[in-house]
C-alpha cells in the first residue's frame, strides 16, 4: 500500500512533538539505589543550605583572637549545633594533645619605609602573609634581590642584618638566609608557577618557625615583582617588619555525630572530611567545603528516613569533623571498637570549587591496588549516575525541549556548567589513608586541581552551591548503599562488582596489547610479559574486590558460599585475555619476521625473586611519614603503592616490581633495586634471601 510521504512526515513531526509517557531516563541510567530513591535524594539536598554551612564556617579568612584557644573553636560549635539542630544523634566534642602549646600572631604589619613609606601586607587583611607565627619584634633593614634563593645565589652577597627578596619558597629561602646573618625573608611558595601567572595577588600558606630575632613572609607574586623592579632600577629600598605574637594551646578538637542503626548488626560505616587543617589557614573549599557538605548529607538522610522515602540505615553512620589526619588517627585510637566495626568510609576533601572557574573535575580517589575494594564501584556509580542525568544528550531530544538534560540537578544560586568528573587511581594525604591505616576501606572525592587551594584566596566566593548538591546527591547514594545493610544491597554490590571488574580487566588488556604493538623488535618478547603481569594483576584485583564484598552480606559466611564461584570465573576471563594477548604477540612477530617464543625469566629477575624486602631498623612507624627517604626514589605515581609494599614486609623484589607494573606501568628492575638499595643504607629497609 502506498502512503503519501506528506503524511508520514506529518506523523513523525507530531509523534516527535509529544511528551513521552515513559521515563525521560533509560535503563543505562540506573545505580545502587531505585530511581524513586534517588530522585527523593536530589529533590531533597540542598546545595544552597551546604553553601550557608560553609558561610557559618569560614565566612572570611581571619586572625583568632587569644581567647579563642581557650574556649570550642568557632568551626565545631557551627558543626556541633547544625549537627544537633538536625535531628543528630551522639553529637560529641573531644579534644586531643590537651598539653600542647603553639603561637598565635595578634599584629604582622610589614612596610617599605625607603624610598617611600608604604604598608605591603597586614595579617589582619591577609592572614597567610605572615609565615612565622612565632616571630615578635620591629625590625628594619635593607631590602636585597636573591631571585630564587638557590644555595649558589648567596655566594658574594652580604645579607647579614638585611632583609632577603626571593622567588623562592619561602622557608626554604629563610633557612639559607637566616644562617648567613639576615633578618628575614619575603618570599612565595613557589611550587606552582602558572597560579603565580593566574593569580599574581594570592599567597599561599607556608609555615616557618622563626628564630628569635628574625621574621618570614610570604608575599604575593605582584608584590615581589613590585619590590624586585624597584631594586633593578637602583632604588635602596628598606623594609620594616612589626610582629607580635603570644603562646597559647595546641589543643586539637573534633565533633563526631551518629545517625544510628537499628542494632541488627554490629557493623557500621562512616562519612568524613576535615574542619581544621592546622589552626592559621582556614579554607573554604580545603575542607570547610567537605563538612558543610557532610552536613547536608545527614540532614538530608535524616530527613528523607522521617519521610519513608528512605529506608532507616540498619548500619550506624559514623559522621566525622576533624583536623585532617590526626584527628582520624586520635579518634580511631581512642575507639578502637569503633575501628574494628566500620566496614568502610566516604572521604570528602575540596567539594565545592566552580569546577569551570578553576578548571577542575570533581575526581573519585578510588583505594590502590593494595587495598582492592567493593568500596570503589559504589562510589563510581552514584558519580556516573548524577553526570549522565545533569547533561542533554541528543538521544533523548524533544522538540519543545532540547538542550535539557534528563533530570536537572541545580541549585537556585548556582550555575548550570556541566558536572566534570573523572574516576581516578588512589592518592594519599587525606583521612582516606588514615581510615585504609585502620583496615577501613575509604575513598576520597575531591575537586582537582583547585587554583585556589591552600592560599590567602581559598574563599567562600569561588564556591558553587550546584557543585555544593551534585556532590551531596553522590554522597548521600553512597551512604544509602553502604548503610542499608540488606542482602539485596549486597547482592547488588557484588553484582556491580563483577560487572565493573570485568571492564578493568578489559582497560588492562588495552594497555597490555599497547605494550605490544608499541614495542619494535628488539623489546617485543619483554613487552609480551608486560601484557600478561598486567592482565594477571587486574585478575587478583577483581578477585579481591569480590571478597571483599562480602562484609555486605548479613551473613558473612553464608554470602561467601555464595560468591565462591566467581574466583574460578574470573581466571577463565583472564585466560582467555591471555589468549588474546599470545595471538598479539604472535602477529607482532610475524610482522616483524622474528620468532614468538614465550619469554624467559632473566638472571636479574631470578634474583630478584630470590630477595624479600622488609621493613629496616630505621622503618617509620606506622600510620607517620617519617622523613624523607634518600634517593634515588621512583616516579611519583608509583610512590605511596610502593611505600605500601615494603611496609608488608611479605613480598619479594619481582613480586613489588610486578605489582607496581600491573597496577601502573612497566618499571624497570634496576630502577626498583636502585632506590631499594639507598633504603637499605638508610636503615630503613633490609634485604634478605629467601
Amino acid at each position: 500500500m502506498r502512503v503519501n510521504r506528506t503524511v508520514l512526515l506529518g506523523l513523525a513531526l507530531t509523534l516527535g512533538a509529544l511528551p513521552r509517557v515513559a521515563s525521560a531516563q533509560e535503563r543505562e541510567d540506573r545505580t545502587l539505589l531505585t530511581q524513586e530513591q534517588m530522585t527523593s535524594i536530589i529533590n531533597e539536598v540542598s546545595g544552597d543550605r551546604a553553601m550557608q554551612h560553609v558561610l557559618e564556617l569560614v565566612p572570611y579568612q581571619f586572625v583568632r583572637l587569644p581567647s579563642d584557644y581557650d574556649k570550642q573553636f568557632r568551626e565545631t560549635r557551627v558543626v556541633a549545633d547544625f549537627a544537633k539542630d538536625y535531628g543528630f544523634a551522639n553529637v560529641t566534642v573531644e579534644t586531643f594533645n590537651d598539653d600542647a602549646k603553639t603561637f598565635q600572631p595578634t599584629v604582622g604589619e610589614l612596610w617599605m619605609t625607603t624610598p617611600k613609606n608604604v604598608k605591603l601586607f597586614d595579617i589582619h587583611d591577609v592572614a597567610l602573609s605572615l609565615a612565622s607565627q612565632n616571630a615578635n619584634g620591629d625590625l628594619s633593614g635593607e631590602l636585597i634581590n636573591l631571585g630564587a634563593g638557590r644555595l649558589e645565589d648567596f655566594d658574594g652577597k652580604d645579607v647579614k642584618g638585611k632583609f632577603v627578596l626571593t622567588s623562592g619558597n619561602t622557608g626554604q629561602v629563610y633557612n639559607l638566609a637566616i644562617a648567613r646573618g639576615a633578618l628575614g625573608v619575603l618570599g612565595i611558595v613557589a611550587n606552582s608557577p602558572q597560579r603565580a601567572i593566574d593569580y599574581p595577588r594570592q599567597i599561599m600558606w607556608s609555615t616557618v618557625v622563626a628564630k628569635p630575632g628574625t621574621v618570614a613572609w610570604s608575599v604575593t607574586p605582584e608584590v615581589r615583582g613590585y619590590l624586585e623592579s624597584l631594586i633593578a632600577r637602583g632604588e635602596k629600598l628598606t623594609i620594616r617588619s612589626v610582629t607580635k605574637s603570644t603562646e597559647v594551646s595546641g589543643r586539637s578538637e573534633y565533633v563526631h555525630a551518629e545517625i544510628p542503626g537499628d542494632g541488627s548488626t554490629s557493623q557500621e560505616v562512616g562519612i568524613s572530611c576535615h574542619l581544621f587543617e592546622g589552626l592559621v589557614k582556614q579554607g573554604a573549599n580545603d575542607d570547610n567545603s567537605g563538612c558543610a557538605m557532610t552536613l547536608e548529607v545527614g540532614r538530608a538522610y535524616i530527613k528523607l528516613i522521617k519521610e519513608g522515602k528512605l529506608p532507616p540505615p540498619k548500619r550506624t553512620i559514623n559522621f566525622q569533623f576533624v583536623p585532617e589526619i590526626s584527628g582520624t588517627n586520635a579518634y580511631l585510637n581512642k575507639y578502637p571498637d569503633k575501628a574494628k566495626a566500620m566496614i568502610g568510609t566516604l572521604n570528602f576533601d575540596m567539594e565545592a570549587i566552580r569546577v569551570s572557574a578553576s578548571r577542575s573535575y570533581w575526581v573519585l580517589q578510588r583505594t590502590p591496588d593494595s587495598f582492592p575494594s567493593y568500596l570503589n564501584d559504589i562510589a563510581q556509580s552514584m558519580m556516573e549516575y548524577v553526570s549522565d542525568i545533569t547533561r542533554e544528550r541528543v538521544r533523548f531530544r524533544r522538540s519543545f525541549s532540547g538542550y535539557a538534560p534528563t533530570q536537572p540537578v541545580e541549585s537556585p544560586h548556582g550555575s548550570k556548567d556541566a558536572f566534570y568528573i573523572k574516576i581516578d587511581k588512589h592518592y594519599g594525604s587525606s583521612d582516606h589513608v588514615t581510615y585504609m591505616q585502620h583496615g577501613i576501606p575509604a575513598v576520597m572525592f575531591i575537586t582537582w586541581p583547585d587554583m585556589w587551594y591552600h592560599s590567602s584566596e581559598d574563599t567562600p566566593d569561588k564556591q558553587d552551591p550546584t557543585q555544593y548538591k551534585r556532590a551531596a546527591v553522590v554522597g548521600l547514594g553512597g551512604l544509602v548503599a553502604l548503610s542499608t545493610g540488606t542482602d539485596a544491597m549486597a547482592a547488588k554490590v557484588v553484582a556491580e562488582n563483577l560487572a565493573r571488574g570485568t571492564g578493568r580487566m578489559g582497560e588492562a588488556q588495552v594497555k597490555g596489547l599497547g605494550y605490544i604493538t608499541d614495542a619494535g623488535d628488539a623489546g617485543l618478547p619483554m613487552a609480551y610479559r608486560e601484557a600478561r603481569n598486567a592482565i594477571r594483576h587486574q585478575a587478583e584485583i577483581e578477585k579481591a574486590v569480590v571478597r571483599s564484598a562480602n562484609v555486605m552480606w548479613t551473613d558473612v559466611p553464608a554470602g561467601k558460599k555464595k560468591t565462591a564461584a566467581i574466583a574460578s570465573l574470573i581466571d577463565k576471563r583472564a585466560e582467555a585475555l591471555l589468549a588474546e594477548a599470545q595471538a598479539t604477540f604472535q602477529m607482532e612477530a610475524a610482522q616483524h619476521g622474528i620468532g614468538a617464543s614465550e619469554p624467559v625469566v632473566t638472571p636479574e629477575e631470578r634474583e630478584a625473586a630470590a630477595i624479600m624486602v622488609k621493613p629496616g631498623p630505621k622503618a617509620p612507624a606506622p600510620g607517620t611519614r617519617g622523613s624523607p627517604a634518600p634517593g634515588p626514589n621512583l616516579p611519583d605515581e608509583y610512590m605511596a603503592e610502593f611505600q605500601i609494599l615494603v611496609a608488608r614486609g611479605n613480598m619479594t623484589v619481582l613480586q613489588i616490581r610486578d605489582f607496581l607494573s600491573g597496577e601502573f606501568t612497566p618499571l624497570p628492575l634496576a630502577d626498583l633495586m636502585a632506590t631499594l638499595k639507598a633504603r637499605e643504607a638508610a636503615g630503613l629497609i633490609t634485604l634478605t634471601r629467601k
